[in-house]
């Protein structure tokens, strides 16, 4: 597989691994009491989503979540791997040494999606590693991903790399592979997920202020709700704080007495950039879906 198949490969909606797609199934979790403050549910409820979410609640444990996919921050311009449409070779990433070219924001090719979620979500007995694609979303209707480009080893964040140039119009762009959110579209023909490999600094920005404390930013696909980088104090948690799925339980603005939930750090552009398993339960639903998302994607 060439690198720039590996980095579309790497944003696939919903990709999950899976042994008929050539890679290794991951194995759901049985679920145990959770340790944690319940009222996750409630939490949920009270959230102010952003104008390309709607969420509503078929059950009081369960959130159908819909989003256009379209981000509130971009740039006019990025760099993805060069294809048929943009086959001029402008720059190359520093770790996979893949070929970029530049493409510009076409928020017509965002893709729209819906998944619904588990609000009331336990702990179980064992971690589940998150897969490639979305593993979760934001607040403003944007997909999280886990750290990997598609060779699952790589952390996005590392491989990052800009390119300035000059329009025909004469103006002076910058286009970047991740941009200053530590967002990007994935680089995919007929549409593509507009995903965070790491905290969406612009958002926190909008929510948290400059020094925190954080508030709940997202959720992930067991149900567990995510955060920025600091705490209910607005000190900065370190990675070392951190559990394996970057979970910790503690106190925030929603849940004052202390709950699980995971953390995307301020600053880190390595493997705990974002989530690398998940904590709770990922449904056989989710995972059904994930395969049949990945093997079915055109030209895929």
């Amino acid at each position: 597989m060439n690198k720039s198949l590996i980095l579309i490969f790497a944003c696939l909606p919903f990709a999950v691994l899976t042994t008929s797609c050539g890679g290794a199934s991951a194995a759901t979790t049985s679920a145990t009491s959770n340790t944690s403050v319940n009222g996750y549910a409630a939490v949920y409820k009270a959230v102010t989503w952003g104008s390309a979410a709607m969420v509503s609640f078929p059950s009081s444990c369960s959130m159908t979540f819909n989003t256009t996919g379209v981000p509130p921050f971009h740039n006019n311009y990025y760099l993805a791997p060069v294809s048929a449409a943009y086959p001029t070779v402008v720059a190359v990433t520093p770790v996979t040494g893949t070929q970029m070219s530049v493409s510009p924001y076409l928020p017509s090719e965002i893709q729209s999606q819906t998944v619904t979620v588990n609000i009331c979500p336990e702990k179980a007995s064992t971690t589940t590693s998150t897969n490639l694609g979305v593993i979760g979303y934001m607040i403003s209707g944007e997909a999280i991903y886990n750290p990997y480009e598609g060779d699952a080893t790589t952390p996005a964040l590392t491989d990052n790399v800009s390119y300035t140039f000059t329009t025909s119009a004469g103006v002076t762009e910058t286009a970047s592979f991740i941009d200053a959110c530590n967002s990007h579209p994935t680089p995919l023909t007929g549409g593509y997920t507009w995903h965070h490999h790491a905290v969406p600094v612009c958002l926190v920005s909008q929510v948290d202020g400059a020094t925190g404390p954080s508030h709940l930013i997202g959720f992930a696909l067991d149900g567990f709700p995510i955060y920025g980088g600091r705490d209910i104090n607005g000190s900065v948690i370190s990675t070392s704080q951190l559990d394996s799925c970057n979970g910790i339980n503690s106190a925030t603005p929603e849940f004052p007495n202390g709950a699980y939930h995971y953390v995307l750090p301020i600053g880190v552009t390595g493997k705990q950039s974002s989530m690398n398993c998940y904590a709770g339960t990922v449904t056989q639903t989710q995972m059904a879906r994930a395969k049949k998302l990945i093997c079915t994607m055109k030209g895929m």
